[in-house]
């Protein structure tokens, strides 16, 4: 569980301390959330998406990321992640039967000429 910070002196103290820093930000509410990862645990800061910058630049952290600014993974539906390993599947086996059926077609043409080159 997070630990939620209420002052700035107490974010840049552990920012110093921290791996990364990332920051979140919500459109809906006009909020962000920076979140400083230590060893040991996650503190959150919540602040204005005004003074979110400002607040950056005083931070001496190692590792800024920007979760809104990385692209977001477009994620495929459940059933489209489905079709796609059943045609994986389906490919595999039937690559399987046709290699056995080229070999025993093999197998009755070299049958088949040798018992023509018996009876002449």
């Amino acid at each position: 569980m997070p630990i939620q910070l209420q002052s700035l002196e107490e974010l840049e103290k552990i920012a110093q301390k921290g791996i990364e820093c990332r920051v979140k930000r919500n459109k809906k509410d006009g909020k962000a959330k920076i979140k400083v990862r230590t060893n040991k645990y996650l503190y959150t800061y919540i602040v204005d998406k005004d003074k979110v910058d400002e607040i950056l630049t005083k931070l001496n952290c190692k590792n800024v990321i920007d979760l809104d600014k990385q692209k977001p993974k477009a994620e495929k539906p459940k059933k489209q992640k489905k079709e796609e390993k059943k045609e994986e599947t389906s490919e595999k086996t039937s690559e399987e039967p046709n290699q056995k059926q080229a070999e025993v077609q093999k197998e009755k043409l070299e049958s088949n000429q040798e018992s023509g080159n018996k009876e002449s």
